[in-house]
């Protein structure tokens, strides 16, 4: 099966220089090269893969400390985090564990969130929205069927979905979750290939439901179908997971 390359969505640009550095030494960091309480390389220890000035390098490490991925040490230099310490529902930080490390257990424990946190905000969603909400909803579920699977506008149209759903619970902690969620699934869908028509079409039914329940303002319906979407979407994410591992000869990892 043809995948994907995820690489070209991360949300940190990048073109800019401290973007690339930062890029390199989270990679670096999230596959296990570097380890909790390495020594961070400095400009020159990475000089030989990619050309970077002190002030790049500098930003870069101070982007990744605001993520909690390193941390400086009085005396003994910059040094990698422990995992415990990183936002790990960072959409940077996401997004860099799908390139680097998308593992069975990893998203396992990102559609176990989504399966906590999608059916109550579809409930809430079913139970608060306004017309202009369930518009907004339906606009999305539109743009989704009339482009191609998993092309870039119906990649946006999916995530307008789910981020219009959010919206409509009027609960603004709640939304707080959003990116995380959509960071989620837009990697998640980056992982399936453009011409799998099998998965996108059970997504697309799954995705009538749950803006059909909303429509009805039925809240029990809405969460009982939008978990059925996350449990779909996880099984069919996990497959092809799967298959890529088979085809570059990796064993499936717990």
């Amino acid at each position: 099966m043809r995948m994907r390359d995820i690489s070209r969505a991360r949300m940190l640009s990048p073109d800019r220089l401290f973007g690339q550095v930062a890029h390199k030494l989270a990679v670096s960091i999230i596959s296990g090269a570097s380890r909790a309480g390495d020594l961070l390389p400095n400009e020159d220890g990475i000089r030989g893969e990619i050309s970077v000035s002190r002030t790049a390098y500098r930003e870069a490490v101070k982007f990744l400390t605001g993520k909690g991925m390193v941390e400086a040490r009085p005396k003994s230099g910059t040094r990698v985090a422990p995992r415990e310490s990183w936002n790990l529902l960072d959409p940077d930080v996401l997004a860099w564990h799908f390139e680097a490390d998308p593992n069975e257990k990893f998203i396992r424990d990102l559609f176990e969130l989504r399966l906590f946190v999608e059916p109550s905000a579809a409930r809430l969603a079913a139970q608060r929205r306004s017309e202009d909400d369930l518009a907004r909803i339906e606009a999305a579920y539109r743009g989704m069927t009339v482009n191609p699977p998993y092309a870039e506008p119906t990649v946006q149209a999916d995530l307008a979905f789910h981020e219009a759903i959010f919206e409509a619970t009027r609960n603004p902690p709640l939304q707080c979750l959003a990116p995380a969620v959509c960071a989620t699934i837009q990697w998640s869908l980056f992982l399936k290939a453009p011409d799998d028509r099998f998965f996108f079409t059970a997504s697309l039914v799954d995705h009538e439901r749950v803006l059909d329940a909303i429509s009805q303002r039925d809240g029990d319906l809405a969460a009982a179908r939008m978990s059925g979407l996350v449990i779909d979407s996880l099984n069919s994410t996990l497959r092809l997971l799967a298959g890529r591992s088979s085809e570059k000869g990796e064993p499936s990892r717990e």
